[in-house]
């Protein structure tokens, strides 16, 4: 069996089962803290420039519409992002550990001692 060919980063991707997934390892906590700030600080440029655009337009064109506008296309167009990201990030689920685990009610006791 010949050995196997260093892979060619010119090379176009095959079919989907040609290439193995991407493992990135486990996420630094240090790492996600980034990812997550710079999501809210786009959020937040999306929802406040397109009304500050509108004021520049108003303020050069004479007119008064153009920044209230801007500003509810801004927040809209932020609200769907932040419903988009919602949907997509996964669920927080504490784990499971001994430390955590709520202790039976006492009439849970009671019927498993009658069993």
């Amino acid at each position: 069996m010949p050995p196997s060919a260093p892979p060619d980063p010119h090379r176009e991707p095959g079919p989907a089962g040609d290439d193995p997934p991407l493992d990135d390892g486990p996420v630094s906590p240090v790492g996600d803290a980034f990812a997550w700030a710079s999501r809210i600080l786009a959020i937040g440029l999306a929802m406040f420039l397109p009304g500050v655009g509108g004021n520049w337009l108003d303020s050069r064109l004479g007119t008064r519409f153009l920044g209230p506008v801007g500003l509810i296309f801004g927040f809209t167009a932020a609200l769907v992002w932040l419903v988009q990201i919602g949907n997509s990030a996964k669920p927080y689920r504490p784990r499971k550990t001994k430390r955590y685990r709520i202790p039976p009610a006492p009439w849970q006791e009671e019927e498993r001692d009658r069993v």
